[in-house]
């Protein structure tokens, strides 16, 4: 599964990432704001597009997965037990849109592109450093768990069976919360003596180029959401 940053060369690599971060506030917006079932629909065909044509479908296997249990848990209520097969299909719609924008915001925006943009632009560093440090959260443990489960298998640690299975995941547990709870405090420590809790403000080296293409699609994206929540109060 792809829950992270991935290296590519499509054009949604080379956009500022404000301007996929705005493709995100869209559609959490318009798949919301439009009419229903049409207007979901053609934000998740519109942003499956955009991912096939910006060279990043690789989340849409990931997106699947992510989407299924909300599709099951819809069809259980809405259509098994209840008798509303249309708000099922409007729920699972928007929640695959959301997640497919989300995972593509992450494929594409590389954490330390993301922190230069933002103190480019003057925000908060600790909120920059903040938000990046989220985005590696999964890659993080993903990486520390398997790094654990290979020291534990060499040490001879068992896995076979169901028992064998739970064994391994109550050996994993422990190192992985202490390891991610030590992370915590040399993360804390590394901002503090870059004064970021001083209120100084640090100057990226190579912020990333906001180009006029960059700001023509976020305006346009913006048009997009104010057109979308005005039709939404004038229907």
């Amino acid at each position: 599964m792809i829950l992270g940053y991935e290296s590519g060369s499509g054009f949604l690599y080379r956009a500022h990432p404000f301007t996929v971060l705005t493709l995100v506030l869209a559609t959490l917006v318009t798949v919301f704001a439009l009419p229903a079932l049409v207007g979901p629909l053609g934000v998740l065909v519109g942003i499956v597009l955009l991912a096939f044509i910006g060279g990043v479908s690789k989340v849409l296997p990931t997106a699947s997965v992510l989407a299924a249990p909300f599709w099951f848990f819809l069809v259980v209520i809405h259509v098994i037990l209840g008798d509303a097969p249309t708000r099922a299909l409007v729920v699972g719609l928007q929640v695959s849109s959301m997640i497919v924008a989300f995972l593509i915001f992450l494929v594409v925006t590389h954490p330390g592109r993301l922190v230069d943009a933002m103190l480019a632009r003057r925000l908060p560093a600790g909120a920059a450093y903040l938000l990046a440090s989220a985005l590696q959260t999964v890659p993080r443990l993903r990486a520390r768990a398997a790094a654990i489960r290979d020291a534990q298998l060499v040490r001879g640690l068992r896995v076979q069976g169901v028992g064998g299975r739970v064994q391994g995941l109550l050996a994993l547990g422990m190192p992985l919360v202490l390891g991610a709870l030590h992370e915590v405090d040399e993360r804390s420590l590394a901002l503090a003596s870059r004064g970021v809790q001083t209120g100084l403000h640090p100057t990226p080296l190579h912020p990333p180029s906001d180009s006029s293409l960059d700001r023509l699609a976020r305006l346009l994206l913006y048009v997009f959401i104010v057109a979308a929540v005005a039709v939404r109060f004038l229907t």
